[in-house]
């Protein structure tokens, strides 16, 4: 019997469907499991770039898995955000011929990813109780896409929607334990942070204020044992040697306090990126209470040299100040987090929606990190004069930018070269 040409390709999709599903099944491992998703997809329905992420219920957001030839880059935006968070909730599919024209598109995308959407066609895939556990993402068709494409990609995410929620179960279950382990030693890290930071600033600004006067007494103990009295009355010259072992001994604790100060902050390259996904980690169950919609953006970006515990503080207080100007709104609450290589540094901003004002955060570099923590003080408080005090001591800057109804607060820090640790 002879087979017609029609009926020939759909044996032949058949049979890639097997073999697709054998090979989704394969691995519990996300990075191979996308690597074969991108492998599968491209092989049947051409087009330029593939998007993958994965539904987490428990904190009604998805995770991008993959961008299609782009490394060191992770979206997680709400459900019922942006193309894709809009396919997670409504289980439809978009069939998009002009991202630009879709108000669903968010363009920073493409702006972070040095990249042009054309059009996107975006489908769900569920898993066997009927729930969407993912989203694909087809960008920049070669050719258009015909009812056998639509057919097979059906097809192909029923099996992608089984195989992704079991590789996100795999990987949930074995980070359980890790992950309660890093939420605990990051509270503990921040508080401990905070603690130290709170210390260190007020011992500095005792430091400088005791400083001066322990110079101007030691100088005039010295000019009163150089007084042309002949002899030197015994007894003068007994409390003078006291006075001089006391401002001697008064100086070398002084000393050991700073040597303390600056031994509890030392600086290493550090990404900005662990350190940003910690502390969303950390505030994801606070967010989900107070009704606060989060996402973070994380470009590939360099490694910034500093302490580790001070950045923590100081996106941990920028954060909160996010939060309370939100707690303020009586409108929509969105909270996003980005992180981009901005020339020569490494570029945080956190917006918020709140028309609320945010306290100055603007930086002086010219003077030195106390006196300007000091005037910081009548602006936002002690916490903001450390945080503005911290960035300072790393070279950074601060400021807030009015987006619309919200605001962005802006941290710079310089990008760790070589010599960062000599400047």
């Amino acid at each position: 019997m002879n087979t017609s040409p029609d009926r020939g390709g759909e044996v032949r999709r058949l049979q890639t469907l097997l073999d697709a599903a054998r090979l989704l099944n394969s691995t519990l491992e996300l990075k191979e499991l996308t690597q074969i998703i991108l492998d599968v997809v491209r092989a049947e329905v051409p087009v330029n770039r593939i998007s993958v992420f994965v539904v987490d219920r428990g904190r009604n957001v998805l995770h991008s898995l993959v961008a299609q030839e782009v490394e060191g880059f992770e979206i997680t935006l709400p459900v019922g955000t942006g193309i894709a968070g809009t396919v997670a909730a409504t289980g439809e599919i978009l069939d998009i011929p002009d991202a630009y024209a879709d108000l669903r598109f968010d363009t920073r995308f493409d702006q972070i990813l040095k990249y042009r959407t054309n059009d996107v066609f975006a489908l769900p895939v569920y898993n066997r109780q009927g729930e969407i556990v993912g989203v694909v993402e087809l960008l920049n068709r070669e050719r258009p896409i015909t009812a056998g494409d639509r057919e097979f990609l059906l097809g192909i995410s029923v099996y992608i929607g089984l195989a992704l929620q079991n590789a996100w179960s795999h990987r949930q279950v074995r980070a359980g334990g890790q992950f309660q382990q890093e939420l605990v030693a990051l509270r503990d890290n921040l508080a401990e942070a905070e603690q130290i930071s709170l210390t260190s600033g007020l011992l500095g600004l005792v430091l400088q204020e005791i400083s001066n006067p322990l110079a101007v007494a030691m100088g005039y103990t010295e000019l009163a044992r150089d007084l042309d009295l002949e002899p030197l009355p015994e007894k003068l010259r007994t409390y003078l040697a006291k006075i001089t072992h006391g401002l001697d001994q008064t100086a070398s604790a002084a000393r050991s306090f700073r040597r303390f100060i600056e031994s509890e902050h030392q600086r290493s390259p550090l990404s900005l990126s662990i350190v940003l996904t910690e502390i969303s980690n950390l505030r994801a169950q606070e967010w989900s209470r107070l009704n606060i919609e989060s996402a973070l953006f994380v470009e590939s970006v360099p490694d910034v040299f500093a302490s580790k515990r001070q950045m923590e503080l100081v996106i941990l207080y920028l954060v909160k100040t996010a939060e309370r100007a939100l707690l303020q709104s009586e409108g929509k609450r969105e909270l996003r987090m980005f992180l981009s290589e901005a020339g020569e540094n490494v570029r945080v901003e956190i917006y918020n929606s709140s028309p609320a004002a945010m306290p100055v955060m603007q930086t002086r570099l010219s003077q030195s990190p106390f006196s300007a923590a000091s005037a910081e003080v009548a602006a936002g408080g002690l916490d903001l004069a450390i945080t503005a005090s911290i960035v300072q001591q790393h070279n950074g800057r601060m400021r807030v930018e009015h987006q619309g109804a919200g605001s962005s607060v802006i941290l710079e820090l310089p990008t760790y070269s070589g010599d960062s640790a000599t400047r």
